[in-house]
């Protein structure tokens, strides 16, 4: 399955499967949402009972105030049953994964809001505010970037990673259980625990707020202009292949220019800027999550150079471009 923007010319924007899929989207995050809500009103203010630690299973009010009291932990329950279970049961129906993929920008926002609504949150509202905006660009610029890539179609294709461990495994209608969905899961609950840590402590609004707020912009920023530049790129071999023309093999001019993965930076330097509202707040551990997403995308960044090396036509110059351009941090280039 080719990395570029799927050919969907013969898939009508309001054709049935679009359509369909559209509504699946809006709907499939219903069931978690109500029970949060669920939650939350379960006990009236300031009347909720005492942590009553895992004995509290035995009944449906002593779960509700386990999980009210452990938020970290419901957040775990919430997306295990709504996305592991829920996506993974429409995965085996649908054959693809597609559902997964504009929910990784839109669950960090869901996740969020959960701490900053919690009946026991108790943040410093500054702060809490600007960590929430912060993630809303986020979210906004990322998800408008997945779907403008996808032609907003929804559900035809799916990531390249799970259609070629598809390809690969006639087995992976159970193995993409744990390969995509519990994956996200320690990736996703990872990566917003700052959130609960802003929520959940309070110390007094100070100048590295500031800083944290303006790097993760400055990182939201450079994703924007790398992903738009290869908007534009994907489009203008698109327009050639149309009049006859070859393709421009390479995209090295712009941001492009100085890291091979400029999109990746800036997604990275936005997440560790969250994190570091979990050293603010006296929580450092939270930042493991950040930690456990770089990783993931080294690996990322590994497999896919490798398939940008096994185009033929392009190898020589994607070698050239390697030996002299920055992997992640944009830097001045080397001579060739």
């Amino acid at each position: 399955m080719d990395i570029g923007y799927p050919d969907t010319s013969a898939q009508p924007l309001l054709g049935r499967k679009n359509l369909f899929n559209l509504l699946l989207l809006l709907l499939v995050p219903l069931p978690g949402v109500a029970a949060a809500h669920g939650l939350f009103r379960r006990f009236d203010p300031g009347a909720i009972p005492l942590d009553p630690g895992w004995g509290g299973l035995g009944s449906l009010d002593g779960t509700a105030a386990l999980l009210l009291h452990h938020p970290i932990v419901a957040v775990n329950v919430l997306f295990f049953l709504n996305v592991c279970v829920l996506f993974w049961l429409i995965s085996l129906v649908q054959r693809s994964t597609w559902l997964i993929d504009p929910y990784w920008t839109l669950i960090p926002l869901f996740i969020a809001h959960f701490y900053a609504a919690h009946p026991l949150a108790d943040p410093d509202p500054m702060r809490s505010a600007l960590s929430l905006l912060v993630l809303w660009v986020w979210s906004l610029r990322l998800t408008h970037n997945y779907f403008r890539r996808e032609r907003w179609r929804f559900g035809f294709r799916e990531d390249w990673r799970f259609a070629e461990k598809r390809r690969q495994s006639r087995h992976f209608g159970w193995v993409q259980f744990f390969y995509v969905y519990a994956a996200q899961q320690i990736m996703l609950v990872g990566l917003t625990l700052p959130y609960w840590a802003v929520q959940f402590r309070s110390p007094q609004l100070g100048l590295w707020d500031l800083v944290l707020m303006l790097l993760a912009l400055l990182g939201i920023g450079i994703a924007h202009a790398s992903d738009s530049q290869l908007d534009a790129f994907m489009r203008q071999n698109e327009l050639r292949a149309a009049r006859g023309e070859p393709r421009l093999p390479l995209l090295e001019a712009g941001i492009w220019r100085y890291s091979r993965h400029p999109n990746y930076f800036g997604e990275q330097l936005f997440w560790w800027a969250v994190a570091g509202w979990g050293l603010v707040v006296g929580e450092p551990w939270v930042a493991a999550g950040a930690a456990i997403n770089s990783a993931v995308l080294a690996v990322v960044t590994v497999k896919l150079e490798q398939r940008m090396l096994a185009v033929p036509e392009r190898r020589a110059l994607y070698e050239d471009y390697r030996r002299r351009t920055s992997v992640w941090i944009p830097w001045f280039p080397r001579r060739s």
